[in-house]
C-alpha cells in the first residue's frame, strides 16, 4: 500500500510542565513515519525553507521518500499544554512556509498513490478549493479537519472556526479525520459517538453522480465525508454511516501527545491496506498511537 501525506512540516516549539523543547514534527512527519514502520510506502510532499531541511532526516532515515517545494520559510508553532489534559492546547504559529498551489497537484498526482492524506496545520496551507481538482486524481481522499479549522490570528494565536466551505468540501472525502474539540465545533455535540454521526450526518450519502471525467465514479451530492475518524482523551470511534466502531487509548505520557492524531489516522489506513474491517483497523489504530503516546516524537516501531 502507497501512502502519500500532503503537508507542511513543522518546527514545533512544545512547552509542557514549563520545560520548551523544539521538535522537527508536523502531521505529515507523524503519519508517514508511523505508515512507513507498519509496512506501509509513505511519501511526504511538503513545503519548508532550505535551512530547516536537515532537521527532517529522519524522514529518510525511516524509509520515507520525501519531497521538499521550494518555500523562503518554515512552519513553525508554538504548542503550551497548560494542563495534564493532552487536549487542553494552545498553539501559536510563529512562521509559516508557502502554501500549496494549483501548480504543486501534478507532483502530488505523479505519485498513483492508493491514498492521498491531506494533512494541513493551519487553514490556507492546502486551499480547499484545490480539494476538487486533486479529488479526480486520487483513488481514496483523506483529510485532516485541522488544516481547514485552525486559524492563524494577526498575533499568531491559533484558533478553531467553522469553515464555509464545508458543505463543497467534506462530499470530496472518502476519510474525514476529526478530534472532538473540531466535531464539536462542526455539530455541537460533545459526546464522541453522536459527534461522528453528526459530522457524517452534515448530509445523507443517498443521492450520487458521475464524475465530470467521463469515467464513471459517483460522488456524492450530500455534504458529509464517507467515513469518519474522531479521536478523543479516551480513544478514536469511526463511524461509516451505519455502525460506530470504536477503541480505547490505554494511558500515556503527556509528552507524547503531539501527534496523537496523525499517529491515529496514519495506522488505520494503514490497518485497511492490510485488508482489517473497520473495528479491527479502529482497535488496532488506539493501540499503536498508545505506543506512540509514551514518548515524543514520531513512532519508533513495535519492538519484538
Amino acid at each position: 500500500m502507497k501512502i502519500l501525506f500532503v503537508g507542511h512540516v513543522c518546527v514545533d516549539k512544545n512547552v509542557v510542565r514549563g520545560q520548551t523543547e523544539t521538535l522537527y514534527g508536523g502531521g505529515v512527519v507523524h503519519g508517514a513515519i508511523t505508515s512507513q514502520r507498519l509496512g506501509a510506502q509513505a511519501i511526504v510532499i511538503t513545503k519548508c525553507a532550505e535551512a530547516d531541511r536537515g532537521g527532517f532526516k529522519h524522514l529518510s532515515e525511516a524509509g520515507v521518500e520525501c519531497v521538499f517545494l521550494p518555500s523562503p520559510t518554515s512552519t513553525s508553532i508554538r504548542n503550551v499544554y497548560p494542563s495534564e489534559n493532552p487536549d487542553d492546547r494552545q498553539s501559536s504559529l510563529i512562521s509559516r512556509a508557502a502554501p500549496f498551489t494549483g501548480a504543486d497537484l501534478d507532483c502530488i498526482a505523479g505519485f498513483r498513490a492508493d491514498v492521498v492524506h491531506v494533512n494541513p496545520l493551519w487553514f490556507g496551507e492546502f486551499p480547499p478549493a484545490l480539494l476538487p481538482l486533486l479529488r479526480p486524481r486520487a483513488t481514496f481522499l483523506a483529510a485532516d479537519a485541522q488544516g481547514f479549522l485552525r486559524v492563524a490570528e494577526p498575533d499568531g494565536q491559533m484558533v478553531h472556526r467553522d469553515f464555509a466551505d464545508k458543505h463543497a468540501t467534506l462530499p470530496l472525502l472518502d476519510l474525514f479525520k476529526v478530534d472532538s474539540k473540531e466535531a464539536h465545533l462542526l455539530t455541537g455535540e460533545e459526546d464522541p459517538a453522536r459527534a461522528a454521526q453528526a459530522v457524517h450526518a452534515l448530509a445523507p450519502w443517498d443521492t450520487q453522480h458521475s464524475d465530470s471525467a467521463g469515467g464513471g465514479r459517483l460522488y456524492p451530492t450530500g455534504r458529509g465525508p464517507k467515513l469518519v475518524l474522531l479521536t478523543h482523551q479516551g480513544g478514536v470511534c469511526v463511524f461509516d454511516g451505519r455502525e460506530n466502531y470504536s477503541a480505547a487509548f490505554g494511558s500515556y505520557a503527556l509528552e507524547g501527545r503531539t501527534g496523537r492524531g496523525d499517529t491515529c489516522t496514519a495506522s488505520f489506513l494503514a490497518a485497511r491496506g492490510r485488508g482489517l474491517d473497520l473495528q479491527q483497523s479502529a482497535t488496532f489504530a488506539a493501540d499503536i498511537t498508545t505506543r506512540k503516546m509514551q514518548y515524543r516524537g514520531a513512532f519508533r516501531g513495535v519492538t519484538p
